[in-house]
């Protein structure tokens, strides 16, 4: 599983480890270890900018690029994503990768014109809190209906009077994530061979 942080609109500073974008997504990546007993691996990308930076995207080779390393290092094994804010934007943005299986996108940044990505064969998650003032639940409900128009398999979650930070309730946030990445990565695909 690949933890994906959130960022800027436009911003060309390093990304540095305690910044709380990325420390945000820690207690995730927890809950999603401990759920799956041990049996997922836990990857954080730091972007090399802090913002998306036009049409720069400046996360998405930095996203790109990690998932190649971790299909390089560990072959098949199927891949999922977990970003907030920018960090939604950029899973989504990749989650076509040949190792993707599923993408969690919370809370995540979808200005006007954004694409619809294309996730055929994923599972997605779309979570947000109704009382964010960062970023438009309406996108993402917006977004969720589009997906599903083209036979992406959604699943969606409203955290009513939920602000952008994912800190109230905290633990409801990392349970749900917990809960999809468990299920979506350990379960064996349709059709899979069980040797």
């Amino acid at each position: 599983m690949l933890l994906l942080h959130g960022g800027m609109e436009n911003h060309f500073s390093r990304v540095r480890a305690f910044d709380p974008s990325v420390l945000r997504l820690i207690p995730f990546g927890r809950s999603v270890v401990r759920g799956g007993d041990g049996r997922i691996t836990l990857a954080s990308l730091r972007y090399a900018v802090r913002g998306w930076n036009g049409d720069n995207e400046s996360p998405l080779p930095d996203a790109r690029w990690a998932l190649d390393q971790i299909g390089e290092r560990f072959g098949t094994v199927p891949v999922g994503l977990v970003g907030h804010s920018m960090g939604g934007r950029v899973a989504l943005r990749v989650g076509d990768h040949k190792t993707v299986r599923s993408v969690a996108a919370l809370a995540p940044w979808l200005p006007p014109g954004e694409p619809i990505p294309v996730l055929n064969d994923r599972t997605v998650l779309l979570a947000h809190g109704t009382a964010d003032r960062t970023t438009d639940p309406r996108a993402t409900d917006q977004l969720a209906a589009k997906l599903r128009e083209e036979g992406v398999e959604v699943e969606q979650q409203e955290f009513i009077g939920g602000r952008h930070s994912m800190l109230f309730p905290a633990g409801a946030w990392h349970d749900l994530v917990a809960e999809f990445m468990v299920r979506t990565l350990l379960t064996p695909e349709p059709g899979a061979s069980s040797s």
